[in-house]
């Protein structure tokens, strides 16, 4: 027995999507809480700071790169709210079955990123 690893690691465990998507998840939360809490944090200071602060703010959010970074933090945030309602799912006792667990994987990273899609594709139509 004292030889035997306390927990199953990756030489024991096949890689397959639903650690794919456990990954995901915790990166995007890492990314709402990193990146889109301190710019929510900037644009409401900005805001409360008058129209030369609030200018500034737009000037850089609305650059290439500003948009590059809003569109990962919306992905973040709907690849985030996916794989949260997933866990959801499972938490209440469904979802366990193997094709449905790998169906609902490989799906959550998908509809994050056609969320995101559909989102940036209805903010920049209007």
């Amino acid at each position: 027995m004292a030889n035997r690893p306390l927990s199953p690691h990756l030489q024991i465990w096949k890689w397959g999507p639903h650690m794919l998507t456990s990954i995901l998840h915790r990166v995007s939360g890492d990314a709402l809480a990193l990146g889109a809490l301190p710019l929510l944090l900037w644009w409401l200071g900005a805001l409360a700071s008058g129209p030369a602060a609030y200018a500034t703010f737009i000037e850089l959010a609305t650059s290439p790169v500003g948009y590059i970074v809003l569109v990962g933090i919306s992905w973040s945030f709907f690849n985030h709210l996916v794989s949260g309602l997933r866990h959801f799912v499972m938490d209440i006792g469904a979802g366990y079955e193997l094709n449905t667990n790998k169906m609902w994987s490989i799906a959550s990273p998908v509809l994050g990123i056609l969320l995101t899609a559909g989102f940036w594709a209805l903010a920049l139509l209007v």
